[in-house]
């Protein structure tokens, strides 16, 4: 029995070049991950590579190499915190290390990393205490200049309470690594009425599409 294909609809397309197609890749997997995150991570790597020196250990992400790192942060960092580092690490080295996730994901990691958490024990969150309204009040009665640097404090403050924005939502960071032209609020998205006020957020932690979201404040 002989299968008749059936007539593609498909359009013509122009092939594309080697090199085209190496580039667009690059171009793709680049923006695969936040530029934040991206500088998280080569923070996470570089721990384990000067970990890996301070004790002589080869930098092959082995089982063994990775458990020993983990007990050894737990020491300086939060033990919660291991596991993200460990992520960081994982996702860095994976191109060069096939085999690192599935070292990450094994038994003794697990095993060690419940162990350092029993051992180190809950820390605790430590946060700032939130603002009332009595706080945007006294923010309001201080800066009533006409100063614009003034005038945008307060405008984030009580955008970021009433719209529960978080402040790298609204502000850049300070570190230009970090930064990304694509999560900056463009002003013409901005809509101002008698009764409200609105603007487009390109992009926050939530929203890895970019999508984007509408903002609405109402009086």
């Amino acid at each position: 029995m002989f299968l008749t294909p059936a007539k593609s609809s498909q359009p013509q397309r122009v092939a594309w070049s080697h090199e085209r197609l190496f580039r667009e890749r690059t171009v793709a997997l680049g923006l695969a991950l936040d530029n934040s995150t991206l500088s998280t991570y080569s923070s996470h790597l570089q721990s384990y590579l000067t970990f890996c020196k301070l004790h002589n250990f080869p930098l092959d992400p082995t089982p063994d190499t990775l458990s020993f790192y983990g007990v050894f942060m737990a020491h300086h960092i939060k033990p919660n915190s291991v596991s993200q580092y460990l992520s960081g690490i994982v996702s860095s080295l994976e191109a060069f290390s096939p085999k690192v996730r599935e070292a990450r994901n094994g038994l003794l990691i697990a095993c060690t990393l419940a162990g350092t958490w029993k051992l180190r024990g809950f820390t605790g969150i430590s946060r700032k205490r939130a603002l009332t309204e009595d706080d945007l009040l006294s923010i309001l009665s201080l800066f009533t200049s006409d100063n614009l640097d003034n005038l945008l404090m307060v405008t984030i403050i009580f955008t970021g309470f009433h719209a529960l924005l978080q402040l790298g939502e609204m502000t850049e960071a300070d570190t230009d690594a970090k930064r990304s032209f694509l999560k900056t609020v463009l002003r013409h998205t901005v809509v101002i009425t008698q009764s409200s006020f609105s603007f487009i957020l390109p992009k926050h932690k939530a929203d890895c599409l970019y999508e984007g979201n509408t903002i609405l404040i109402e009086a």
